[in-house]
């Protein structure tokens, strides 16, 4: 008989111990809980949620594409004329290359910041937004160049236009003549 009345003693004053740290939470401390259609936590600084490539501020160089274990870069560049000026890169050096095509694919993506290191221009850069949710994969392929359809088909054309004539004129992309040599047979081939 002892022994019940010990046990209800021992129950009723656990759970006065614990009352006792839920109404100090309550009454004392401030809320640790979100409402969060209203609140939106702060991310932090470091925090890799989106990657977001700033196209103005790239320069075309591949990087990001070469470093990335997955290959999630689909990136189409076409070098400048000698004549035109399409700004400067935050680097300082003048910008060369058209960029078609920068896409990425995050579906694929490890999120190491690879390509965010080797990024000289640091146009590819984390974001933190909140709310990156999807409900379909094709969302996940993003498309960063701002370049028009028809813009495009023009640098392309004037590129090919620009080969066509290099090889017709048998130079390389660097104006030098590609050299000529005999083969085993006499006959003559590029080196």
């Amino acid at each position: 008989m002892a022994r019940y009345f010990k046990d209800i003693w021992i129950g009723i004053t656990t759970i006065i111990a614990g009352m006792a740290v839920t109404m100090r939470h309550i009454l004392f401390e401030r809320a640790i809980t979100v409402q969060y259609p209203h609140e939106k936590l702060q991310m932090y600084p470091r925090a890799r949620a989106r990657l977001i490539n700033t196209v103005e501020d790239c320069e075309c160089c591949y990087k990001c594409q070469r470093i990335c274990p997955v290959n999630i870069f689909f990136i189409k560049g076409v070098r400048a004329d000698k004549d035109e000026d399409l700004g400067m890169l935050p680097t300082g050096k003048p910008k060369l290359m058209h960029i078609l095509r920068f896409d990425i694919d995050f579906s694929k993506c490890l999120y190491c910041g690879l390509c965010v290191d080797v990024c000289e221009t640091k146009s590819l850069h984390w974001e933190s937004p909140q709310e990156d949710s999807v409900y379909t994969l094709e969302e996940l392929y993003k498309k960063f160049a701002v370049m028009s359809e028809e813009e495009k088909k023009r640098l392309l054309e004037k590129e090919a236009a620009k080969k066509a004539a290099r090889a017709a004129a048998g130079t390389k992309p660097g104006g030098k003549a590609v050299p000529r040599r005999e083969n085993k047979a006499g006959e003559e081939g590029e080196a």
